[in-house]
């Protein structure tokens, strides 16, 4: 079992049941789909040209309200672990513990939350304060209107509120007597809720709650335009790092370290006077943007040391899956930066991760079909002319085949043969076939074969025409071997031949996770295999789970 990674998604009465009474119980009660239909019909009659906006889930469970407002980006900020676990793999986990997480650099469409009863003044004031959206549901007691500091976070961002209806959970998944209303508060100007749209800056109504500075409140000046970046050198960030240390503790204090002293300089900005702040042409304005600015990138530093500490999810991806993975993962630098955090991104980084390792054999195969290339299975009598084949593309309906060992690549990058060769840092090759190959090394890695010590693709010396060994290490039998033989030419083409227990591997995978291949027997009458064979290739594909990663215990 891949520990929370792979199994079946738990239905509510099974997380209630595991939640309630326990140690993760932070007073779930899952949101009633009345509630969720109410929300999401306000949605698309107040927005008709934003059905979907982005969604931010502060107290999210287990996701049912993101899946079911927005087909565009989710957000949630999750305490449970069990919840957290339970979240599908597209909902992106911007922090775990809510009074720890600040929302004004979380922008967003929309900010949802059924918030705890017995806390619900303290979430619903910060939610107003702090949300960097257009628009704020809130599923709260009915006496939400008598709050006085509720009230007055609402006039501090002078929103508008609407009560779209009351409600109550006696018939809920998990019942509860509270009488409550969907307060939706518009905090844009009406008819926008999309991000920038908000009348009064999150941001600067905290900068300003949270600083006395006697500075004048006038346009961007100089100092903001020459605000000095501070780079500190990796090196900084190592010498925090001893031999045994626990790597998301040691950053989270270098972290601690420098916002302290980021909040103390502009702290000495108070007792400055305001006639000599303004002669050296500092505003509030200015002073906010830069203060912003310095926190956007201290977590952006700290994000992107942790992500390069995930080599042991990275090197088991092809170049594409990386840059995707890496993609998510750089949009998302806001979130605040504490160890739970980085537990619950790093679990969401194997979730996908996983799902990428299948999806890059599939490519990886695809990428090679075509009509020398591959034999169809004993049970597939179907045919397709030359036509099907023509301009470059493969029959629609191509299904139920396997890969020979003899593959031609044409249009695969080749030899480098342009005037720019020589700057070509690849030794020979053209990029793009550096990448398959190493791609093609990084897939048959993750089904057993150990490449990681044999050198890379550009270590090798190509030309067209010559043959190269690839060379690996089969896990399975402990001995070194020859992967795949490797030609390259200058028309684009490269020339493979595979390994057959590398072949085996791939074929019988690829035919798993297309869902051709349902077990080991079929594998081996369909592609004329060895029973055995079929056996230990069947499921050989990776799959990581949470204590592979030692990162994992140390944000816990």
């Amino acid at each position: 079992m891949q520990e929370n990674l792979t199994r079946k998604p738990f239905t509510t009465r099974q997380l209630l049941s595991v939640v309630v009474g326990s140690s993760e119980d932070h007073q779930w009660y899952p949101t009633t789909p009345e509630i969720i239909q109410t929300i999401k019909q306000d949605i698309e009659e107040a927005d008709r040209f934003n059905k979907d906006p982005t969604v931010l889930d502060c107290g999210a469970g287990d996701g049912r309200v993101l899946e079911a407002l927005t087909k565009n980006d989710k957000y949630a900020i999750e305490k449970s672990r069990p919840l957290l676990d339970s979240l599908n793999r597209n909902i992106f986990v911007v922090g775990t513990e809510f009074k720890e997480s600040t929302l004004i650099d979380k922008k967003v469409g929309v900010v949802f939350s059924n918030p705890p009863y017995s806390e619900y003044v303290a979430w619903s004031t910060k939610i107003i304060m702090e949300a960097n959206a257009g628009c704020i549901y809130l599923v709260i007691p009915k006496r939400w209107s008598e709050n006085d500091q509720i009230k007055e976070a609402i006039k501090a961002r002078d929103a508008e509120t609407e009560v779209l209806g009351e409600f109550d959970f006696l018939s809920a998944d998990r019942q509860a007597r509270a009488q409550v209303n969907i307060v939706k508060i518009m905090l844009g100007f009406r008819g926008h809720r999309s991000i920038g749209h908000a009348k009064v800056d999150p941001f600067k109504l905290w900068f300003e709650n949270s600083f006395k500075i006697n500075a004048n409140k006038s346009s961007v000046s100089d100092y903001a335009r020459s605000e000095e970046k501070r780079n500190k050198a990796k090196s900084e960030i190592k010498q925090g790092l001893v031999s045994g240390s626990d790597l998301i503790q040691v950053l989270y204090k270098l972290y601690q370290d420098e916002m302290a002293e980021l909040i103390e300089t502009y702290k000495k900005l108070e007792t400055i006077d305001s006639t000599l702040l303004e002669e050296m042409d500092v505003n509030l304005e200015a002073l906010c943007k830069a203060m912003q600015k310095k926190v956007e990138g201290l977590k952006d530093r700290y994000w992107r040391e942790t992500f390069n500490n995930l080599d042991k999810i990275t090197d088991k991806l092809t170049t594409r899956s990386r840059q995707r993975l890496f993609d998510i993962l750089t949009k998302n630098t806001h979130i605040d930066f504490t160890p739970s955090n980085a537990r619950a991104i790093v679990i969401w980084v194997l979730k996908n991760s996983n799902f990428y390792f299948s999806d890059q054999l599939i490519d990886a195969v695809e990428t090679m079909v075509e009509k020398s290339n591959i034999s169809l299975y004993k049970s597939n009598q179907k045919t397709w002319g030359d036509d099907a084949w023509r301009y470059c593309k493969k029959p629609e309906d191509l299904e139920h085949y396997f890969l020979e060992y003899r593959i031609v690549l044409h249009r695969s990058g080749g030899i480098a043969c342009s005037e720019w060769s020589h700057q070509n840092p690849d030794w020979g090759l053209e990029k793009r076939a550096t990448d398959y190959l190493n791609d093609l090394r990084t897939v048959a890695s993750n089904l057993g074969f150990d490449t990681q010590h044999y050198g890379a693709i550009k270590d090798y010396t190509w030309s067209s025409g010559r043959k190269n060994e690839i060379f690996c290490k089969n896990l399975r039998t402990g001995k070194e071997v020859v992967l795949f033989e490797a030609k390259a030419f200058k028309n684009g083409n490269i020339h493979l031949r595979m390994s057959s227990d590398f072949m085996k591997r791939l074929n019988v995978e690829f035919g798993r996770l297309k869902g051709w291949l349902k077990e080991p027997k079929q594998a081996a009458d369909e592609l004329n295999i060895s029973i055995e064979e079929a056996q230990t290739s069947f499921k050989a594909n990776l799959q990581l789970k949470q204590s592979d990663l030692p990162m994992l215990s140390h944000a816990a």
